[in-house]
């Protein structure tokens, strides 16, 4: 179990990083469901459509040397449960960078480990309103 639970944490970040969608939604369940958190960012909860219309219209058009760079994942088997925290960088339009920007994803996963039920995933508030001041000004 703990196998395939890293396998697919590993894949949905390497897909990430190459900006790969179609391996991304290869480890996705059906109803699978992604939450930006704290909630006091007042970001809604997306499911897979949502998630696609943000990756084409937000995430590629807009961020430039993606990169997640895990430094800790905790896996939990019996709760089919993996908590990553990683430092991302990424280029934005106007060329700011950002570096070591830190997030904590929170996975569910399914029954056999395979599929990705949920991610939560927790950003540094600060640096995530400072990265949307950004974006807004060069709308």
């Amino acid at each position: 179990m703990s196998n395939n639970i890293k396998r697919t944490v590993d894949t949905t970040i390497n897909a990430l990083n190459a900006w790969d969608y179609d391996a991304l939604v290869s480890v996705r369940a059906d109803g699978f469901k992604f939450q930006g958190l704290p909630r006091s960012l007042n970001m809604p909860e997306m499911d897979d459509q949502a998630f696609r219309d943000h990756w084409f219209n937000f995430m590629t058009p807009n961020l430039k040397n993606f990169k997640i760079e895990p430094v800790m994942q905790m896996q939990d088997p019996m709760t089919l449960r993996c908590t990553v925290y990683s430092r991302v960088s990424a280029i934005l339009p106007g060329n700011k960078t950002f570096k070591d920007y830190e997030i904590v994803q929170m996975f569910t996963l399914n029954e056999t480990g395979e599929k990705v039920l949920r991610l939560d995933e927790f950003f540094d508030s600060k640096v995530f309103m400072e990265m949307s001041s950004v974006l807004e000004g060069n709308k």
